[in-house]
C-alpha cells in the first residue's frame, strides 16, 4: 500500500522529499476448526485459505485435506473502496475449517495462540510430535538448484514494490515453477505455498520447498509433516534444523545463492 513519507537525501543543502513509498500490509487472520479458534497470524492479506490449510496440515491440527469438508475465508481479502465493513459477523480477517462428519482435530488447543509474522510455534516437543521420516526417492539436478533464485525473483511482486516481505515455493524437480506466495511471515509464506497445492490436490512428495527465510527446526517440521523430501532456503538452517532433516531423511539445502549452495542433509537427491 503506498504511504507518505519524508526521504532524507546526502545533498550538500540536506533538503528533504516528500514521496510515497510501498508499506507491506499487516493484519490479523484467525483460523476456526469447527468454530475453535486455533491460531491467529500475523500475515499480509491475500491467499487466506490456503494459508488456513498450510497452517492446520503443517502444525498437524489436520490428519490431511480427506478430513476437510469445506475451507471459508469470511471476507474480503483486502478492503474494499466502499471500506470494509461486513455485516454481522463477518470478518475478512478469519476462516473458518469444517471437517468432516465424526472427525475431530488430531491435536487439541485449549486457547488459539497469537504467532507473530516473524517466529512461528517455539515448542520443539510438540512440533516433533508423531513426525515421519520422508519416504520420497525423488532426485533433483544440481543446475536445477542453482537456477531456482532466477526462477522465484521474477514473481516477487510484493517484495518489488516495498521490500520487507518473505517468499516461499513450491516447485517440481525439474524447476518448474508450481507456485510462489509472499507474506510478511516466512512461515506464512510456507504455509499458503503449501495450502495452494493441499486445496487444488497437488503432491508435494515429488516437490522442492524453497524459503527466502531461515530455515529453522519448525519450518523442516512443516516440510517433513507434509511429505516434501527437498528443502531449500537463501538464508542459514539452525542445528536443530539440520538435526531433525538429517533423522527424518529430508534433503536440506541453505545458502542458496544462485551457483553457490551448502546440503546439510541426505545430499544422495542431488545429482551431478
Amino acid at each position: 500500500m503506498p504511504w507518505p513519507i519524508q526521504r532524507f537525501t546526502d545533498a550538500p543543502d540536506g533538503r528533504t522529499q516528500q514521496v510515497q513509498a510501498g508499506v507491506v500490509i499487516e493484519e490479523p487472520l484467525e483460523i476456526r476448526i469447527d468454530g475453535q479458534p486455533v491460531g491467529v497470524l500475523m500475515r499480509t492479506p491475500g491467499l487466506e485459505k490456503e494459508l488456513a490449510a498450510g497452517f492446520c496440515l503443517g502444525e498437524g491440527l489436520i490428519a490431511g485435506m480427506k478430513d476437510v469438508a469445506l475451507i471459508r475465508h469470511c471476507g474480503q481479502a483486502t478492503p474494499t473502496e466502499e471500506g470494509d465493513d461486513l455485516p454481522g459477523e463477518e470478518s475478512r480477517n478469519r476462516v473458518e475449517v469444517s471437517l468432516m462428519p465424526g472427525v475431530a482435530p488430531t491435536r487439541q488447543s485449549d486457547s488459539p495462540a497469537l504467532i507473530r509474522s516473524g517466529c512461528g510455534r517455539v515448542d520443539a516437543t510438540a512440533l516433533a510430535e508423531g513426525l515421519e521420516p520422508v519416504e520420497a526417492g525423488v532426485t533433483v539436478r544440481l543446475e536445477v538448484l542453482q537456477h531456482l533464485i532466477g526462477q522465484i525473483t521474477p514473481q516477487q511482486a510484493a517484495y518489488r514494490a516495498a521490500g520487507g516481505i518473505h517468499a516461499a515455493a513450491i516447485l517440481a524437480a525439474g524447476g518448474q515453477l508450481v507456485v510462489v506466495a509472499e507474506d510478511i511471515g516466512r512461515h506464512n509464506a510456507v504455509d499458503k505455498a503449501t495450502g495452494y497445492c493441499l486445496l487444488r490436490g497437488i503432491p508435494l512428495n515429488d516437490k522442492l520447498l524453497v524459503s527466502t527465510g531461515r530455515a529453522s527446526y519448525d519450518m523442516v517440521a512443516k516440510g517433513v509433516r507434509l511429505g516434501v523430501p527437498i528443502l531449500a532456503s537463501l538464508s542459514s538452517p539452525t542445528s536443530l534444523a539440520v538435526g531433525l532433516a538429517e533423522a527424518l531423511n529430508c534433503t536440506l539445502v541453505g545458502y542458496l545463492r544462485g551457483k553457490t549452495l551448502n546440503v546439510y542433509a541426505h545430499g544422495w537427491r542431488i545429482a551431478l
